[in-house]
């Protein structure tokens, strides 16, 4: 049994799954940037479920789309002096590279955007033809109030919407809620003909038109982001059954909560954001895979590298715990927790802190429970997408370190005296306000593989990175 909160109703159902093939559509990364903490989220979370419903012996169809035209994107690409295809294509490797690093799975389909015009284009030439669109001096635009469900998805009010900021604000538009379909191209931006003028898909649109091309007009799962339901997905399902009016469209809508840091939203506006790439160079893939896992998927999750740490350190009992073991599915008992725990809204906090009550008791166990115990942990990680990859520390070679150190007048005996030393000096320099020599001090330091953390609550500390 599988019980999941639909987005939709508002409820956790308990999940009618199909015996042939299960479509899932998962909204991919906006190509304009470098992925940060929340694209990482979101690909895993999603990830464990598409595992899971693969060890429940189900057939999956997985398509992630990469938005790689759109407003943002032609921005900044011309602040940069580019092409927008070429960062799009620069961000888009970017992505596939972090993907790959979280052990994510390659979707069968990952459609761009670009690669779709003609689909989108006739995707709203149907909305067009049900007179549920219309076109303005500056595009095409869907008309909400024809719409009699607008707005069921996120249980929004109008005037919620009318007063939000992420309206699009066009004076030849019918309504402020109303959003396009089609933009008409300005002078020096790229577009594609259409039979109403020369221009470039909106966001929604092209989700709609990809999803009905390689998935067909309904699907089992669409995911995203909590912060997609609107306007995205509430756009996205207006416009779907809009052109497809006897169909269901999605079964199940299902959103990731949002990444918090000191209990603030991680957002691009408010320039709060973290490179993921930073992170799994620092803490590995796999680390990273369990912070997210430790974590309900719909919940906020807080982010501090406190809590990646710990995570580091939890992951690491586990690791050796299983280590040296082969993976299989052999403890009943756990494997039925196992299923009860992901069958539960995916649980998967509560999954781990049974699998550490079983540790901990393992204690008492005869050696053969107790490897029958670690092999089916290792199972259990093993489909949820873990590697136990080990990531071998690069050892600093001794000349090298004394040479470095000696440039600060510091003789080096042992790495700990020697970094003692220089954070001395350099915090001088910090209450002397010599603030470029001090960081000139940490920046060079990190080139020889040693980290220091300003601002700790708990003085000064530092790794070999």
């Amino acid at each position: 049994m599988l019980n999941l909160y639909n987005s939709y109703t508002k409820s956790l159902e308990e999940v009618e799954l199909s015996q042939d093939e299960i479509k899932i559509y998962l909204c991919g990364p906006t190509v304009q940037s470098s992925p940060h903490i929340g694209h990482g989220r979101s690909s895993v979370v999603f990830d464990f479920l598409i595992r899971y419903l693969k060890y429940l012996n189900h057939k999956v169809l997985f398509v992630r789309n990469i938005t790689d035209i759109d407003d943002k994107i032609i921005s900044k690409s011309s602040e940069q002096g580019i092409e927008f295809q070429e960062l799009a294509n620069k961000v888009m490797t970017e992505f596939g590279d972090v993907y790959s690093s979280l052990n994510c799975l390659t979707p069968d389909k990952e459609p761009k955007a670009t690669e779709y015009i003609d689909e989108i284009k006739e995707y709203i030439t149907q909305i067009l033809n049900k007179d549920m669109a219309y076109i303005s001096e500056s595009g095409v635009y869907f008309e909400t109030s024809n719409f009699t469900d607008y707005l069921k998805l996120s249980g929004r009010k109008l005037d919620e919407v009318i007063s939000g900021t992420r309206v699009e604000l066009q004076d030849d538009k019918n309504a402020p809620e109303d959003f396009a379909l089609w933009k008409f191209a300005k002078e020096g931006e790229p577009y594609w003909d259409s039979d109403w003028g020369k221009g470039r898909p909106g966001w929604h649109i092209e989700c709609s038109a990809m999803i009905n091309a390689l998935l067909g007009e309904e699907i089992d799962f669409h995911c995203g982001g909590n912060d997609l339901i609107f306007p995205h997905h509430e756009n996205e399902l207006a416009q779907s059954k809009a052109a497809k009016p006897n169909k269901n469209f999605v079964k199940y809508w299902l959103h990731n909560g949002m990444i918090n840091l000191s209990g603030k939203k991680m957002s691009k506006s408010e320039g709060n954001v973290k490179i993921l790439k930073d992170y799994i160079d620092e803490y590995s893939g796999d680390v990273m895979r369990f912070y997210f896992l430790r974590a309900q998927y719909r919940s906020p999750q807080e982010f501090t590298e406190d809590l990646l740490i710990e995570s580091r350190t939890t992951f690491k009992k586990i690791s050796e715990f299983v280590e040296e073991s082969k993976s299989a599915p052999i403890d009943k008992n756990l494997l039925n927790i196992f299923e009860a725990c992901m069958g539960d809204d995916l649980n998967t906090p509560k999954l781990i802190g049974e699998i550490f009550i079983q540790i901990n008791h393992s204690v008492t166990l005869e050696e053969e429970e107790l490897q029958n115990l670690r092999s089916t942990v290792r199972f259990i990680f093993d489909i949820l997408g873990f590697t136990f990859t080990k990531v071998e520390n690069e050892k600093l070679p001794k000349d090298k370190l004394i040479k470095f150190f000696e440039e600060y007048k510091i003789i080096f005996e042992t790495i700990e005296q020697a970094m003692g030393e220089f954070i001395s000096i350099r915090e001088k320099y910090r209450l002397e306000r010599e603030y470029k020599i001090a960081d000139e001090m940490r920046n060079k330091l990190l080139e020889i593989g040693i980290k220091i953390e300003d601002g700790k609550k708990d003085g000064w500390s530092w790794n070999n990175n």
